[in-house]
């Protein structure tokens, strides 16, 4: 729908804008513009299939693994449902636009442009398909899109003709999918017009000027003697594309499409990235020297450290050990979340309470609301309403409450370019008040890198699971748990700890999590279907059914043998000797033909009266204890200032991006294939008329190139947000923090990418060498690398993952360029557009200020074969004929005395080209202003989406 609805608003937009096209002269380019933007922006919309390539991998994967289907046969079915999607989205694309701009009005016109754009798009959908298949990440995927896509656009045929190709590229152009859909497109719309000649085409123009065998057309494909051009003699003359071969042209992209197709199914048969079943770990060279932690040195560890380390047995906490550690209670806890129609509870009066020293289950069957109840116990809930009591030592929840517990959630995010150690010091250093001094931090860090087992990988990068590097997938659980002891937490809630691992690796953490207790630590766990030998770990379980009602709270007991004879005196049947409890209480609760009503008993139970006594015993206790467990650090959100969240983030992400080497190396690789591609395809620009418009051509395509800046900043923004949304649930820093961060930490990346481009491209392509208007050009393009990083950045801010930023992009991006004043002017404009949208795209300021900033004051000297060439009549020089239209028009006459054969050049300075555009060079430093303006907007616009975008909704 979303395709839909964006596809028809860019038609209308474009359809507006190229509205009831002229057919004249004056039209001609701009139909072709028309043309080649409804080709563009289908071929950019296609990269949103780039993402969802790479996203759904590992699914494919593990499919294959099992022998399921065939990866081949699913390339098939994606491209056999595409068609009938396609269809209907380029019919409504097309119905708009066609119409709208008032080209050919016949069936066979439209039905014609349909099934071309149709076929175009079906092969460029493909080609990026094939793109995100072939490359092992979406950084390589962006930059390798972004160079075949530059390569597409350049030589389309459209801004640079077939025959001004240089050799070295112009082959490129015969395997250019995108140049016979083009060419196509052109040859079935110019095949049967008849372009008048009028205005300032033709020439000589205006009152004296009659007799058209003495005037000439200036558009391409002019014959003498007629005050018309053809439209296939224009597109022979002028782009060397003949209307003949259009059918030949619809035949190459369709094999195109086939082969595109093939190479995917191909691709997803044979080959696959990635995670091979191990995963290899991969240090940092330069590794801190710490000191050693053992068992031998710790002498100065407090009681509870050394309970720790000395695997105490539990003996149940006291009244005085409930007092000198952290107990929780929570009492009758509704939740509600909206739905359509109205409100849906998911927790209906639950209550319980945790102590210090003991291991606490959270179970229940798939939907019974286990992670809800932990999510809300825990301030996780973004959404819904919650109601109920909830007291910490039994008082109200501080603002700190978030920060001093710990929340070790299912999945393990983890910044997979950092290291053990670098994580754990993070947490401690921003979630430790700053009154512990840093050195007893790290310290600490030490010796729960000791506990955790860590010590062999602490200087190992964290990785990715799905690329084989890094630690593995019980570290990483270990990790995701010492990330919240290092602060020291009161409450440790975890969700899930031994998802996703094997009986041995679960055994490990859940024995960890008993020692942890043991130390008087507190801790709520939710846990599915565990063993016997895991369940016999813990002392005490809530048991939770569908709907969010409680079926049971209090005590396991020896062989959990308290928990089973509870069900069994209620009606259950007898537990064998040999079940595991756990799955004994599941399937009893779970039974579909169980005549008990399990919620209604524990309502009625005594045991509910018993935790209920207990809880308000339990608050009573602390209140009238004497004990104060709190202090002037639990009214504080965070730990540490502002500017030292600030420099902590932004030192952190830094040394993160200079780690990720494939980002930067593919951002740096983009920009010098780009500088090359577009310095090579132009190269050598010198003074001539033809060269002229190739330099406003080969800068135009500079701000093409930030469209491939936008795509490639964008998945590395969403992946940074993804850590901030788990550290920011913490209250390690706020969102301040991370937009100064994530922000800055771009631009001096930005700044040398930009500078190597420059190098590449300002000497190749052949600009102006006055030495201040090297320096401005050099400016501008660093500005507009700012603008297009920050753009990418703001839509990415408002965007739910990559693949939907992928799909904005295409209209933000071809909006701004439509509106420059290069692919059709400001004047040709209509004037609804010309009154503002004009004035609102950045494009414009940046391309009018290069362009006027080159041509300024360079004197034009046509070629041989650019000068128009008209005959005076009988008895006149060129100079008596035409001598007072040239004064009071622009260019000049090459050869004024010459009595025949007059030859006139369009331009003798560089001004008179950017005057017809309506672009002065006075403007030049009033525009770097005006970016400088979009780029704040862009950077405010980040910085409040930052703020009020929720990324993990609870």
């Amino acid at each position: 729908i979303f395709k839909f609805v964006y596809n028809a608003a860019f038609a209308i937009i474009v359809g507006t804008l190229f509205l009831r096209l002229p057919d004249t002269t004056a039209g001609a380019f701009t139909r072709g513009g028309l043309l080649f933007f409804a080709l563009l922006f289908n071929s950019l919309t296609a990269q949103a299939e780039i993402p969802k390539s790479i996203t759904g991998r590992e699914v494919v994967y593990k499919h294959k693994a099992f022998a399921m289907y065939h990866p081949a046969a699913l390339s098939l079915a994606q491209t056999v449902v595409d068609i009938p999607f396609m269809v209907l989205q380029i019919l409504v694309f097309s119905c708009i636009l066609y119409f709208a701009t008032g080209l050919e009005r016949t069936a066979g016109h439209f039905f014609t442009f349909v099934l071309y754009l149709f076929v175009g798009c079906l092969c460029l959908t493909a080609f990026f398909r094939l793109v995100g298949n072939i490359s092992p990440n979406v950084d390589i995927a962006h930059t390798l899109s972004g160079i075949c896509l530059l390569f597409m656009i350049l030589l389309v045929g459209y801004l640079q003709p077939p025959k001004s190709m240089h050799p070295w590229f112009k082959w490129i152009y015969w395997i250019n999918p995108l140049a016979y859909g083009f060419k196509a497109l052109m040859c079935n719309e110019f095949r049967s017009l008849r372009l008048e000649c009028t205005g300032a085409n033709l020439i000589p123009g205006g009152t004296g000027f009659a007799d058209i065998s003495n005037q000439v057309c200036t558009l391409q494909g002019a014959r003498s003697g007629q005050s018309y051009v053809l439209g296939r003699d224009y597109l022979a003359d002028g782009y060397e594309f003949y209307v003949d071969d259009q059918w030949i042209d619809f035949v190459a992209v369709v094999c195109f499409w086939i082969f595109f197709v093939a190479a995917i199914a191909a691709v997803m048969e044979f080959i696959e990235f990635g995670n091979t079943g191990y995963s290899i770990n991969v240090f940092k060279r330069r590794r801190p020297k710490v000191d050693a932690y053992t068992e031998e040195t710790i002498g100065n560890a407090t009681d509870k450290e050394v309970a720790m380390y000395k695997n105490i047995p539990p003996t149940g906490p006291t009244d005085e050990q409930i007092l000198a550690g952290t107990t929780f209670t929570w009492k009758d806890i509704d939740y509600t979340v909206p739905v359509k129609g109205g409100e849906r509870q998911l927790l209906n009066a639950v209550s319980g309470y945790i102590k210090p020293g003991t291991m606490t289950a959270l179970m229940g069957s798939s939907g019974a609301g286990k992670t809800t109840l932990l999510d809300a116990l825990s301030q996780r809930k973004t959404i819904g309403k919650l109601e109920g009591e909830m007291l910490m030592n039994g008082a109200p929840q501080p603002r700190s409450f978030r920060r001093i517990t710990g929340y070790c959630e299912q999945l393990d995010v983890h910044n997979p370019h950092a290291t053990v150690r670098e994580s754990l010091r993070f947490s401690a250093a921003l979630r430790q008040p700053d009154t512990v001094p840093e050195s007893e931090k790290m310290e600490y860090v030490e010796r729960v890198i000791y506990l955790l087992g860590l010590s062999d990988i602490a200087d190992c990068l964290i990785g990715d699971p799905d690329s084989g590097e890094g630690i593995s997938l019980e570290e990483r659980k270990r990790l995701t748990i010492g990330v919240e002891l290092v602060s020291k937490p009161k409450i440790l809630f975890l969700d899930e700890p031994t998802s996703g691992l094997d009986a041995q690796a679960s055994y490990k953490i859940v024995h960890f999590m008993r020692r942890l207790a043991e130390s008087g630590q507190t801790i709520l766990c939710t846990i599915h279907q565990p063993s016997a030998m895991l369940f016999e770990q813990f002392d005490r379980l809530l048991l939770l059914v569908r709907g969010g009602h409680t079926v049971y709270f209090g005590d396991l007991g020896h062989d959990a043998q308290t928990l089973v004879r509870y069900f069994e005196r209620n009606g259950a049947a007898p537990c064998a000797p040999t079940a595991n409890p756990a799955e004994y209480i599941l399937d009893v609760v779970g039974s579909k033909t169980s005549q008990v009503d399990w919620p209604q008993v524990w309502r009625d139970s005594p045991e509910r009266d018993q935790t209920m006594a207990e809880i308000g015993r339990i608050n009573e206790l602390q209140r009238s204890g004497g004990n104060d467990h709190g202090s002037a650090d639990d009214d504080k959100v965070y730990a540490r200032s502002y500017m030292f969240q600030t420099k902590l983030v932004m030192r952190r992400m830094f040394v993160m991006y200079w780690r990720n080497t494939e980002y930067n190396l593919t951002r740096l690789a983009l920009q010098v294939m780009c500088a090359l591609i577009v310095g090579f395809t132009f190269y050598r620009l010198n003074d001539g008329a033809v060269d002229l418009q190739n330099k406003v051509f080969a800068i135009f395509e500079c701000s093409v190139l930030s469209i491939l800046v936008i795509n490639q900043v964008q998945p590395e923004f969403l992946r940074q947000r993804q850590y901030y949304g788990r550290e920011t649930s913490t209250n390690q820093y706020g969102w301040r923090a991370f937009a100064a961060a994530i922000i800055l930490t771009e631009w001096p990346f930005s700044f040398v990418t930009n500078t190597v481009f420059f190098a590449c491209f300002y000497w190749t392509v052949g600009l102006n060498s006055i030495t201040d208007r090297v320096g401005y050009f050099y400016i501008s393009y660093i500005i507009l690398g700012l603008f297009s990083l920050t753009l990418g950045q703001a839509i990415a801010s408002f965007s739910p993952n990559d693949i939907i930023a992928a799909m904005f992009n295409p209209i933000f991006t071809a909006m701004i360029i439509l509106f420059c004043g290069v692919t059709i002017p400001y004047q040709q404009m209509p004037k609804f557009w010309r009154r503002w949208m004009y004035w609102l795209s950045p494009y414009h300021y940046y391309v009018e200020g290069v362009i006027t900033n080159d041509l300024h004051g360079s004197e034009i000297k046509c070629r041989q074969n650019e000068f128009f060439v008209f005959s005076p009549p009988d008895g006149k020089t060129c100079n008596e004929y035409a001598g007072d239209w040239v004064s009071s028009a622009i260019g000049y006459l090459n050869n004024p005395n010459a009595t025949e054969s007059c030859e006139y050049c369009s331009y003798k300075v560089g001004d008179e080209f950017y005057t017809s555009l309506s672009w002065s060079f006075n403007h030049r430093w009033r525009n770097i202003g005006i970016l400088l303006g979009f780029i704040v907007f862009n950077v405010v616009f980040t910085v409040v989406m930052i703020r009020i975008y929720k990324v993990n909704k609870r």
